[in-house]
């Protein structure tokens, strides 16, 4: 595969072409000095990769076409890894939407707990949160983009984890916790599996309690006391570990 990857919204079939967004052709024939007739890889953030050649032709708005030289489906990272986060404050969200992304999470699930802060409408701005995923997804070379999951209450988000058969887990500062990467490494390697990560302040005892009614398990993420947005990718780099 070509070292430049460019996202198009769909990788068409071997043979045909594909138009270029303006953004991704000026990262193309500027910032990369690329020219016609160069190879680059194109993804759609569903699965398929196109190995592709820069052309000199446009579209009748301008838009530069590159030509299908190959198409492949990828299939997804395994097993399925999910993050359930309460929502940060300030900025901090980007933040963890691209380094989770990077760290190879495959779905993203924001939850309201006791000690959230954050307005309830700060996921609304869908469109930036797809294009920050989006970027992540390039930086990665991943096939799949991450899957950003409408969220809710805590349990209600836990119940609907274990009704689709994953396995959970809750990250909370305890003697009793078992270390993520073994709790992870304990599972057949197929099940899918998630981590909730509480706010600053963490989890109150009453949610702990919820959650392992529901079968969590308590887990460290390690020694350190983490913020949301990096207990996220250390979650995430945990559990793709094994």
């Amino acid at each position: 595969m070509s070292s430049l990857w460019l996202h198009v919204d769909l990788v068409p079939e071997t043979g045909d072409s594909v138009a270029l967004g303006r953004d991704e052709a000026r990262h193309a024939f500027g910032a990369r000095r690329l020219a016609a007739g160069d190879a680059i890889t194109l993804f759609d953030g569903q699965g398929a990769l196109g190995e592709g050649r820069l052309t000199d032709q446009r579209t009748r708005s301008g838009e530069t076409l590159v030509e299908v030289v190959s198409r492949r489906m990828a299939e997804p990272l395994a097993p399925e890894v999910t993050v359930a986060f309460a929502v940060p404050k300030g900025d901090r969200l980007s933040t963890l939407l691209d380094l989770a992304t990077q760290a190879g999470v495959s779905r993203l699930v924001p939850v309201a707990c006791a000690r959230s802060v954050v307005d309830a409408d700060k996921l609304d701005r869908g469109e930036r949160w797809q294009r920050i995923l989006g970027e992540a997804t390039k930086v990665a070379k991943r096939a799949w983009m991450p899957e950003l999951v409408a969220g809710g209450g805590l349990v209600e988000v836990a119940r609907a984890e274990v009704a689709r058969g994953a396995a959970i887990a809750v990250a909370h500062t305890s003697d009793a916790a078992t270390g993520l990467r073994a709790w992870s490494g304990a599972l057949a390697p197929a099940r899918a599996r998630t981590v909730f990560i509480g706010p600053e302040g963490g989890f109150e005892d009453g949610e702990i309690a919820e959650l392992r009614a529901l079968g969590a398990a308590v887990v460290s993420l390690g020694p350190c006391v983490m913020r949301v947005e990096m207990a996220a990718v250390a979650a995430a780099v945990l559990m793709r570990a094994e």
